[in-house]
């Protein structure tokens, strides 16, 4: 691979000076954080050659600490304030909401979150209110003075502002009137990340339900946790549609097909022990596990897109290695794009992912058809956008170990030396993509190879994270180069070649450009006016134990023994993959085995104090809503067989509505044979059936 982009790169070489601008474009919204252009004087009374003596140095690339909301700074702790902005096709901007003018110190404010109706005539974007903070790190002082003794001089404040919020509320634009319709807003209630679902409802995340997020086995930890919700833009007839979620689900997206898809935080029981984190029995990085899910409008039928099974740190097939995913888009082909990357320390920057949906009811290819844990149920046509970017927690590519001459850009003097890294994708008219650019090393863990390709010699403290690190590397390149500047471009081909083919839409150095969406008819993109339309479930279902107005729905399966819960490495209890990665056998056993089928309730966690309330590998309080038979025999006690000439093992059941809920495969005595591992739960009468057990392919 390596060498295939070196090859591409060198019969390029980058002829481009300057990237090439938009002028004529349709109509787009975003929002612009205030990025930090500041310098920082770094005073300290540091040893050198045994002489203590005050030393100041001027430090650059300060904006390589600005935090963009991610999976990790999702409700607070990101760069503010943040304005939204309206550009019509030629380039002429206005403030739509103005945060950057009237925030203060302890009144600030970042209008995030921008999803545009059908008919293209309303904005609906989140407001997160709070004060602002300074960064802040320690100091390392060879960073203050490269010849300096190696001491901690302790913490610094730096210029980079961060918005400590408490709470978020929903906004609604009228592109034609230019009136702001607010819904009001609760101290420690955040309703965010709006999803048009019709021209006048919306889905979004809340906390609204005040529920916490699971428990991880050996953490003492349960965050603020989210919910989609559902709305009128007028506030009226909010309904909770997302049973299932007891954890976090973040922003959410309407698809082409009338699911709407979502980030969902997936650390129930086992699922975060799928490899460990540089120790036995630990597990991986938890913020790490969001995987793409869709649900029905209402919350029917919610099962996973991308990611709930696939990662090993290990590439897919297609070339990126899954982390957290997040921020959908779906382009005129149906392409869903989302990016991927490593929480926290990259500003929601790393690669651009496109898979092509599945069937119904399919996740991607079989665990038995790949020979790498990374691809199991990954969906069979995935895309990379770009492999000149990475999704790993470190700095990004230079473009010298790619084999590229820099980029020159028109923001700044000196070439790029790095690729940079991608986020943000938005769908625009012609199967054309949106997305956010991050140029620069847009890490706070940094590697400090780009030195030598450049010539230099690096200086000591430009390797790692923390200690004024990252700054340090910056300030030694001695370039006018940014620590990362996020703006907003189009693709010219896909995949991307180099980050010299995509075209400028808007890019400032004040400010940081993201969460892009072109303010059009939905019908200019996808050539129809708005997605198909799924009833709630208790409308499209008729069946005589759902009566009008019922509290239950029904469950079944056609088969309990046509599954796919075998572990991939079998049952050895020797590795990390046995339960947590790709099925949940907990012994082997024959299907003559399975006798019944278990439903366990669980229960929201509802304080941040739960962790010392329970105490099991579940995370969650668990009950027994009830188990039942599967042998199913005729009246005269012989063994019923099914259409494909396998022993009836089918199910349909009555069981309550809005509850999250496992299934777990029984033997004749209640032992647990196999197990879920995700939550589930009915609408009002919803009749959900499956073909068997976990069969995802």
């Amino acid at each position: 691979m390596r060498i295939r982009i070196k090859l591409i790169f060198t019969i390029i070489l980058f002829c481009l000076f300057e990237l090439s601008i938009a002028y004529a474009q349709e109509p787009i919204v975003y929002s612009r954080c205030k990025r930090t252009t500041d310098t920082f004087d770094l005073t300290a009374n540091v040893t050198i050659n045994g002489q203590s003596q005050t030393v100041t140095r001027t430090m650059t690339g300060l904006d390589i600490y600005d935090v963009l909301p991610d999976v990790t700074n999702f409700f607070s702790n990101f760069s503010a304030p943040c304005d939204l902005v309206y550009r019509d096709p030629n380039g002429v901007e206005t403030v739509i909401f103005d945060c950057s003018s009237t925030s203060t110190q302890s009144n600030a404010c970042a209008a995030l979150d921008a999803a545009v109706s059908f008919d293209g005539n309303t904005i609906a974007f989140s407001v997160f209110r709070g004060s602002l903070t300074n960064y802040r790190e320690h100091i390392h002082s060879q960073v203050v003075h490269p010849d300096a003794d190696p001491v901690d001089l302790g913490y610094y404040d730096f210029p980079n502002k961060r918005l400590a919020t408490t709470g978020a509320h929903l906004h609604f634009y009228n592109v034609s009137t230019k009136q702001i319709q607010a819904l009001p807003f609760n101290t420690g209630v955040y309703d965010s990340g709006p999803a048009f679902i019709s021209n006048q409802r919306i889905a979004f995340t809340s906390t609204r339900d005040d529920h916490t997020t699971t428990v991880v086995w050996g953490t003492t930890e349960s965050k603020k946790g989210t919910r989609i919700w559902t709305v009128d833009i007028d506030g009226k007839n909010p309904d909770l549609a997302s049973h299932h979620s007891l954890s976090q689900e973040q922003h959410p997206f309407m698809l082409r097909d009338g699911r709407v898809a979502y980030s969902s935080w997936q650390i129930f029981g086992g699922l975060p022990f799928r490899y460990s984190n540089n120790g036995a029995g630990t597990h991986t990085t938890i913020d790490n596990l969001f995987h793409i899910y869709a649900q029905d409008p209402d919350g029917a039928e919610n099962f996973p897109i991308y990611g709930q099974h696939s990662g090993d740190h290990t590439k897919s097939y297609f070339g990126a290695d899954h982390k957290a995913a997040h921020f959908i888009t779906q382009t005129s082909d149906d392409r869903i794009w989302f990016a991927d990357y490593y929480r926290q320390n990259n500003k929601g920057l790393g690669v651009l992912v496109g898979v092509m949906p599945e069937p119904k009811g399919q996740e991607g290819k079989s665990p038995h058809e790949v020979t790498s844990h990374a691809d199991f149920f990954v969906p069979r046509d995935a895309i990379n956008f770009a492999d000149w970017t990475h999704s790993d927690d470190t700095s990004s590519f230079t473009l010298g170990w790619l084999g590229a001459q820099p980029i020159s850009h028109p923001n700044y003097a000196d070439p790029l030396p790095f690729a940079g890294k991608l986020g943000h994708p938005a769908a625009l008219p012609n199967n054309g993509l949106m997305m956010a650019w991050g140029k620069g090393a847009c890490s706070v863990v940094v590697n400090n190879s780009v030195f030598n390709e450049l010539g230099k010699q690096a200086p000591p403290l430009t390797s790692g994270g923390g200690s004024g690190v990252a700054m340090n590397l910056v300030t030694s390149l001695e370039m006018d180069t940014p620590g990362c500047d996020v703006g907003l471009y189009r693709a010219t081909q896909i995949p991307s070649q180099h980050p010299g083919d995509l075209e400028m839409v808007v890019d400032s150095k004040d400010w940081h450009e993201i969460m892009g969406r072109a303010v059009v008819p939905y019908a200019n993109i996808h050539g129809v006016d708005h997605p198909d339309t799924i009833e709630r479930a208790d409308v499209r279902t008729s069946h005589p134990s759902l009566e009008t107005g019922t509290p239950f729905g029904l469950l079944g399966a056609a088969s309990v023994t046509d599954r796919e819960t075998d572990p991939k490495d079998g049952i050895h209890f020797i590795g990390e993959h046995q339960f947590n990665l790709q099925g949940t056998d907990t012994i082997d056993y024959t299907d003559d085995e399975l006798c019944g089928v278990r439903i366990l309730g669980n229960m929201p966690n509802r304080n941040r104090n739960v962790v010392n309330e329970i105490a099991n590998i579940a995370g969650e309080r668990v009950t027994i809503l009830g188990e039942f038979p599967v042998l199913n025999r005729h009246a005269d006690g012989s063994r019923a067989i099914d259409a494909s000439g396998h022993p009836d093992t089918s199910f349909l059941v009555r069981m309550p509505a809005n509850m999250p809920y496992l299934m777990q495969g029984i033997d004749c005595d209640g032992r647990t044979l196999n197990t879920d591992q995700t939550w589930q739960s009915l609408r009002p009468g919803e009749q959900k059936t499956c073909n068997g057990c976990h069969v995802h392919s």
